[in-house]
């Protein structure tokens, strides 16, 4: 039973001598039920709240562990204990068409106990049913595209620009990025494509962008999409992602251009009339990402929020299904990216305790956002490596760079632009070769790298290549050139990254400085709260005490005085201050502030 109204929310009002009916009793179950349902719906959203792992236990059987999920309806959805179900005594089994089916859980509620009430039963029946059971069923549907991608794109249709500019039989190609956009940061545009039509035909398409307030990876404010003879079957979508700077401007908006005449598309050889020329209008915003993300999705109305269909079920996973001429076999099961976990503060020590092992957040080690403001997206890593002086920050990571088929030697590929996550300054990035390590003692195979030539190893599996990075100091991103020395072994080159950030681009001007005159931060790390406070002090060597100034290296990074009183933003994070002998500039040095919105006060640690 689909429970798509809850409002409006009306209580029993009580006086002396009032007549208690069924209704009123009735009245009273739905405004707690639907008020709880409210508050589910409102604050988690939909989706598993804990277990319900599904196994595979033979070829026609599967296995449902007990879990908790809530639906949009905001009912929650108990299986008490772990159920196994035959493939074909689940509900949607003969209406299944594909090879891949959803296998999804919904609420179900019915009547139950049977009780003896005379003539007072309703419509003059002797019995009624006296509890009503508030279980579940689960079904199968053919999916395309379920679980957290799905969510997330129907989560995003109120934020994002999306244009259309190829729509044929064949094949549809759609831009997408943000309505609203954060001066001085990051923002992506994505190019989408989507096969059509099962006739085997290539698309290459050319376009070039116009971008005022935006700088491509290149460098200018023009973008160039290239996309060669891709061939996609039918229903099959790729995206290509371009991370575009947004520039720091005056101005509250901006437009990014893509005229009808800067765009030339090919199918199957042949020239296409493209579709209308695109022009988004972007608001440019003093924000920062995550705060900026945190008012646009806060400013979504009641009635937009609660729009989606209030009975939608939640998919627990995929089965991969292989047919026969008498059977359908279970051959595989798919719940990564197809669940959608709910956050619950209940989780937060055990979330916590398994993090130890991955954030670094140790002595030597606390996290740093990889990108400013947003949370989701950490992976740089601060690490104490003291000489006298503040820590280095350093960051790794991945990088796979597709390669076309057929490569000869001597050909060169080039990544797209890759944001290391340690700012806008000097940065030095290395990159190595990545290798599959099947040694007894590993669990399984163990992704290592490689810095400079495998064959001193003697991994001959591993392709030749020659390396080179460039680094876009202004832009707090790199880009990895690869030329093939050898036999092209792969489609994919994959290779390890490291960076490490030697400090804002005014450190070329420290370098110069004179060895025996320096000041030094007394505390050149500290660890602070939300809108705490802090002053910063510096000891003078060979010098005079003089004025210091203090400047904020990035924006959004908290609040400082004229005399180094520092007050820490309301965001997580690590932040760097710039403190400079003011008559003497070239006098300097860096300190940095670790905030944390629970962290206890521990200057120093």
């Amino acid at each position: 039973m689909k429970n798509n109204q809850l409002f409006p929310f009306e209580r029993n009002r009580y006086y002396a001598g009032k007549l208690l009916t069924s209704a009123d009793f009735s009245a009273e179950q739905l405004y707690m039920n639907n008020k709880r349902r409210f508050l589910n719906r409102i604050l988690f959203g939909s989706g598993v709240v804990c277990g319900l792992n599904v196994v595979n236990l033979d070829d026609l059987s599967i296995l449902v562990e007990s879990g908790v999920a809530i639906d949009r309806a905001g009912r929650e959805i108990v299986v008490d204990s772990s159920v196994v179900k035959k493939l074909s005594g689940l509900s949607g089994f003969d209406a299944l068409g594909s090879e891949r089916a959803g296998l999804y859980i919904r609420y179900h509620e019915e009547a139950v106990h049977d009780v003896y009430c005379g003539d007072l039963g309703a419509d003059g029946r002797e019995y009624e049913r006296n509890r009503i059971d508030e279980g579940y069923e689960l079904y199968l549907k053919d999916c395309d595209e379920p679980g957290q991608a799905a969510y997330r794109e129907r989560a995003l249709e109120r934020f994002v620009l999306r244009e259309k500019i190829l729509d044929n039989a064949d094949y549809t190609v759609q831009l997408s990025m943000p309505y609203t956009v954060a001066k001085g940061y990051p923002v992506k545009l994505v190019v989408t494509i989507r096969k059509n039509s099962e006739k085997a035909k290539a698309l290459s398409f050319h376009a070039r962008m116009q971008m005022p307030s935006l700088i491509a990876p290149e460098g200018g404010h023009e973008l160039a999409i290239e996309v060669d003879s891709l061939s996609l079957p039918m229903g099959q979508q790729v995206s290509k992602d371009h991370w575009l700077y947004v520039e720091p401007v005056e101005a509250d908006e901006t437009t990014v251009l893509c005229r009808k005449e800067d765009m030339h598309f090919q199918v199957g050889g042949y020239e296409i009339e493209p579709g209308n020329g695109v022009q988004f209008r972007l608001l440019l915003s003093e924000q920062m990402p995550f705060d900026l993300a945190v008012g646009e999705v806060g400013r979504t109305t009641l009635d937009d929020d609660l729009r989606e269909d209030a009975g939608g079920d939640v998919c627990i996973a995929v089965l991969q299904l292989l047919r026969t001429d008498v059977s359908c076999l279970v051959s595989g099961i798919a719940q990564q990216g197809v669940k959608r976990y709910i956050i619950t503060p209940g989780k937060a020590g055990q979330r916590e305790a398994l993090m130890a092992y991955f954030d670094g957040s140790s002595a030597v080690e606390t996290k740093r956002e990889t990108a400013k403001g947003d949370p989701d997206r950490e992976h740089g890593i601060y690490r104490g490596i003291h000489r006298g002086e503040a820590p280095l920050p350093m960051a790794s990571g991945r990088l796979e760079i597709p390669l076309d088929v057929n490569m000869k030697k001597g050909d060169i590929c080039v990544s797209e632009e890759i944001m290391h996550g340690l700012g806008r300054g000097n940065v030095y990035v290395e990159v190595g070769t990545e290798y599959l390590d099947d040694a007894p003692y590993n669990r399984g195979s163990r992704r290592n790298t490689i810095f400079g030539n495998p064959e001193l190893f003697g991994f001959r599996e591993c392709m030749e290549v020659e390396t080179a990075v460039r680094v876009l100091n202004d832009k707090g991103s790199f880009q990895v050139a690869a030329k093939l020395l050898g036999e092209q072994k792969s489609i994919v080159l994959q290779l390890g990254w490291v960076a490490v950030r030697f400090g804002s681009v005014k450190d070329s001007d420290e370098m110069q400085e004179e060895e025996n005159r320096s000041i030094v931060p007394e505390t050149p790390t500290v660890r602070l709260r939300a809108k705490e406070s802090y002053y910063f002090n510096v000891s003078f060597h060979n010098l005079q005490p003089c004025r210091l100034s203090y400047e904020l290296t990035e924006p959004g990074s908290g609040e400082i005085t004229a005399d180094g009183m520092y007050t820490a933003p309301a965001k997580e994070g690590v932040y760097e201050i710039y403190i400079y002998c003011t008559d003497m500039p070239k006098i300097s040095t860096y300190v940095y502030a670790v905030v944390n919105k629970e962290l206890a006060l521990g200057i120093g640690k």
